[in-house]
């Protein structure tokens, strides 16, 4: 009697092979992509900056600043109501960089916003500091 060989799998030599290929492929690659994500975080915030500044400048000029839920110069976190008048509100973001970020703007009535900063680096109007802090 001769017993037939049906090879239908792999062979051991071969899944190891295809494991380590795909480990040198993760440890290559899961560090650029780390560094991707914390990019992207850092132009998030950037971002919502510009927002913030938008919404408190479009106040000042429409001589709004009655409906401006925060103060110039005060610290306030994500989630906080920055402009509301009723038929519309602006909400400020969380900080995607760090936990319980806070955001500080400075603005006044004649000027607008000046600056504005996250978790004590400017953010706003020039973000270099910040993106030298935050971006690796």
């Amino acid at each position: 009697m001769k017993k037939e060989m049906n090879n239908k799998g792999f062979s051991l030599v071969e899944l190891i092979i295809v494991i380590a290929i795909m480990a040198v492929l993760i440890g290559v690659l899961a560090p650029q992509y780390l560094k991707y994500v914390n990019n992207s975080k850092v132009s998030t915030d950037i971002t919502n900056a510009e927002s913030i500044a938008t919404a408190i400048n479009v106040a000042v000029a429409d001589n709004d600043t009655g409906s401006l839920s925060i103060q110039s110069g005060s610290a306030f976190a994500g989630g906080a109501t920055v402009y509301s008048d009723g038929t519309r509100t602006i909400i400020a973001p969380a900080c995607k960089t760090t936990a319980n970020g806070s955001w500080v703007v400075t603005f006044d009535t004649a000027n607008g916003v000046t600056a504005i900063t996250l978790n004590g680096v400017a953010i706003w109007p020039n973000a270099s500091t910040y993106e030298s802090t935050y971006k690796k």
